[in-house]
This record gives structure tokens, sequence and C-alpha cells, in this order.
């Protein structure tokens, strides 16, 4: 329902939800805000309906005086009354001095005027409210963009009339309270996202939303982006199209680039328990053309869906890494302590570089050394043994039976003479 009127008798109706709900318990009390009455009589009058008829009311709008706000002035003229739905509840009328009480038609209805020679305007006195943030909750908060929804007092329940509100007061932050899908009706484009704790909200983004340069702070997150985003401690979830910056975030299911996706993960880890490959966080290359920049992580990562056209280097803290058989093509570098199984295909190159590695190789050399210098200690200190003819000496392993070196004496022609 919305305000109408009733034009051959001169009445405005204001429906009971048309207005703002800011107690519930023991006595309902609705707000009506006086300046955004008067722009609806506006839009009603330059209708084609009511173009014929006369004004419905007088407006003055707000003056500074010595720094303070005064409120406007809106009054109902030309013999227009006003009824509001019939119910037991008030109405507090808000935003300006008005003649609204004296118009109003009786009924059950308590209606409450603030009029005031000095009354200032409630709108700039109460935007500090919102300090500096627009909360919404889709469950449990109303629609409307009158102050004061959106504020943590009395949530906005929809996302285009938080945005309608932020815009106005110049506000760039969106505070989640409780779960929210964002869909067709959340273009929120370059918007800050936060929550009070990634446990309390769980944000599900819908292909048809727009939270393209969108920021989330401190909230669950899965579905599919538009770019240029950022996710600081969050938990991240599955989700599609990724090409910005996470930083500090526990990581699950699959995270997929996408855009020429220059994505960087730092100081990130894995939330999911186990150690197969099956249990690991997923990053989909999205194919080929994207970069992955991977620093200081911990815990299992899965790379696949790579056929180059970007650059890929990966850090680990501590953790392995799988490189799937659909990474056919490109380089990997892979840094840091991580165990790597590599089952990439085609011209791919995954260069392992990790400190495991270099512990295998160190220990490879040191065997071998080891091994030669025992060899050098038999044949220095083992028994050996003359042959009658003087042809040869036989060196013995350490069991004293087992040849370890035959060695054949040059003839007496090649001797050298002593």
């Amino acid at each position: 329902m919305a305000i109408t009127i009733d034009w051959g008798n001169r009445i405005i109706n204001v429906p009971r939800n048309d207005m703002t709900l800011i107690q519930s318990v023991p006595t309902e009390i609705r707000q009506l805000n006086i300046n955004s009455f008067r722009l609806t009589l506006n839009d009603l009058e330059d209708d084609a309906e009511g173009m014929p008829f006369p004004d419905t009311h007088r407006h003055n709008t707000t003056v500074e005086v010595g720094g303070v706000i005064l409120a406007r002035v809106v009054e109902i003229i030309n013999g227009y009354t006003v009824t509001f739905e019939d119910g037991q509840y008030a109405v507090n009328l808000v935003g300006a001095n008005s003649n609204i009480g004296d118009v109003t038609n009786v009924n059950q209805v308590s209606v409450r005027s603030a009029n005031s020679a000095g009354l200032q305007d409630l709108s700039t006195l109460l935007s500090a409210a919102y300090n500096g943030e627009v909360v919404v909750n889709l469950a449990d908060g109303q629609a409307g963009t009158d102050v004061p929804v959106g504020t943590r007092s009395s949530p906005v329940n929809n996302f285009p009339d938080a945005v309608t509100i932020a815009n106005r007061e110049s506000i760039n932050v969106l505070r989640i309270l409780g779960n929210a899908t964002m869909d067709a009706n959340a273009q929120i484009a370059g918007k800050r996202i936060v929550a009070d704790s990634a446990i309390a909200t769980t944000i599900t983004i819908e292909p048809a939303a727009d939270v393209t340069g969108c920021a989330f702070e401190d909230v669950t997150v899965t579905g599919t982006l538009d770019g240029g985003n950022e996710f600081t401690r969050c938990n991240v979830q599955s989700i599609n199209y990724v090409n910005g910056f996470i930083f500090q975030c526990a990581l699950q299911g699959t995270i997929t680039l996408g855009g020429a996706a220059q994505a960087s993960i730092l100081d990130c880890w894995s939330n999911v328990a186990g150690g197969g490959p099956g249990q690991f966080v997923a990053v989909d290359m999205g194919g080929s053309g994207n970069s992955l920049a991977l620093r200081n992580y911990s815990g299992g990562l899965n790379i696949s869906n790579y056929s180059g056209g970007g650059s890929v280097s990966l850090d680990f803290s501590s953790g392995r890494l799988l490189v799937e058989p659909t990474v056919t093509s490109g380089e990997i570098y892979v840094r840091g302590i991580a165990d790597v199984t590599d089952n990439s295909t085609g011209t791919a190159a995954v260069f392992d570089q990790t400190v495991n590695q270099s512990l295998d190789d160190f220990a490879s050399t040191q065997t071998v050394l080891g091994n030669a210098i025992d060899y050098v200690r038999k044949l220095l200190a083992n028994r050996a043994k003359v042959a009658s003819d003087d042809s040869s000496t036989t060196i013995y392993d350490d069991d004293k039976t087992t040849p370890l070196l035959v060695h054949t004496h040059p003839s007496s022609r090649e001797r050298v003479p002593p």
C-alpha cells in the first residue's frame, strides 16, 4: 500500500505500513517523515489524475540561522484533510513543522506533532546516528529510507533502500546483521561490506548481484563475484570469478579465477580438516590468462585447469600441493615448506624450489659423500693380501673375506724403479 488522495473529497490517506515502525511494544509507534510525505504529495499532484485539482500543500524549506538548521514548514492547504489508517497505534510527525495535526480526521490513531519555532531539522540531527555505516538486516529490518531506518537500532531490510540511504548520507559501508543473499536487487558496487563476525553472518552472492569493487570484512562469503574484490578476515568458501586480493582469510571449497585475474592470496590458511587430496582447498585457474600470487599459505592446496598465459608462484609456510593433470601448460613456481605432487601434463613445468626438495637433494649428496668416505676408510684400514706372484693385491671388506678391490700390479717393465 502507498499514500493515496481521494481528489473529489480532498482526503489524503496514509496507510499504516507506509510509515516507519520505531516501536512495537508495549505500544506501537510509527513515524511519518513530513519531508518524505510532501515529496509523495508532489508526485501525486503531477500525475494525470491529480493535475486538475488544487495543490495539497505549501512548503517552506530549511533555513540556516547562526549555524543552526531550522526545520522546514509544510502546510496542508485548500481544504485537504489527512486520514491515517485506523488502528490502535501512535504516529510521530517528524522532520518539519506542519499543520497536519490540525487537519487530521479523528479515529483511534494518536497523532503526535512536535511543532516549535526553533525546531531543528531532524534529518540533519539524526544523520550522526548512522555512525558511518548503513545497517542491513534482511530478516528483521524494515523498508524505507527515512531516518532512523538503516541505523543500528532500526536496520533496513533490503539493499536498494540501503544504497539510497548510503548515497544520501555519503556513507560507503554496509554492515550486514544475520545471513544475507545478494541477488539482482543488490547493486552495491564499490561498497565495503562488513559484519560483526564471520561466524554470525554468511553472504551468498548470486550472479545477478553487482559487487564490482566491493571489499568484504569479517564475513563468511560464497557465490559469484564481479572483479576487483577484496576479502579481509573472512571465511572464504566456494567463490567464482576471483580477481582481487584475499588477506588473512580461512579458505575452503573451490576458488575459481576469472576476468584476466591478478589474484593475490596473502597470509591465508586451509579451513578444511584432513590431509587427502579431496580435502584440499581447490584453486581453479580458470583456463588461461590468469595469474596467482600465493604468499605465506598453510594447509593443502590443489591447482587445476591452467594452460598458461599468466604467472603462478606459490609460497608455503607449511602444507601440501597437488598439481592436477588439467594443468597442461605454463610454469608454476613453488617455494617454502611443502610436499609437492606434480601430476601436470603437456608442456606444463612445475619448479619445486621448496625446502623439502632442497633437503632431499642435500640428503642425496650426503649419502654419496658418506659412502665414498666409508669406501676410502676400508681401502686404507682393511685386510689386504698380495698374490704370491706379486701380480695383484686384494683388499677385503669388513668381513675380511669379501673382496672389495683387486688391484693388478703393472708388469716389471712398467714399474717405476725406486
